[in-house]
């Protein structure tokens, strides 16, 4: 067997990525911090990527969305949250049809029987 070109193995990871988005194994904030950095390796090898990714990570960034979440003061961490649930509301369409069409876009490039 041949081992994945960079491009097939970047388009692997859009399509987990993608799929732990649309399946709630991934939030939204986590989901589109990964899919960002999984995008960003396919780019070089593909044109017409979405941006719907970095434009959520754009409006969250002075948001606790991670891991720093366990060091804000809880009371300053619930109003915080108020501001990024009405973000998550805002951005979910997008986020969730444009990990369909990523899907759509790579899976059978990269997963051989799977969307046949």
């Amino acid at each position: 067997m041949v081992n994945p070109s960079k491009r097939d193995s970047a388009a692997r990871k859009v399509v987990a990525v993608a799929r732990f988005i649309v399946t709630y194994e991934f939030g939204i904030p986590f989901g589109c911090v990964r899919m960002n950095r999984a995008l960003s390796w396919l780019a070089p090898y593909e044109t017409g990527l979405p941006t719907v990714f970095e434009e959520y990570l754009r409006e969250v960034q002075t948001l606790p969305i991670t891991q720093e979440r366990l060091r804000w003061d809880r009371s300053v961490l619930r109003e915080k949250d108020k501001v990024l649930e009405g973000t998550n509301q805002r951005f979910r369409d997008r986020v969730f049809d444009t990990c369909w069409d990523l899907i759509d876009r790579f899976a059978q490039d990269s997963d051989p029987g799977v969307n046949d």
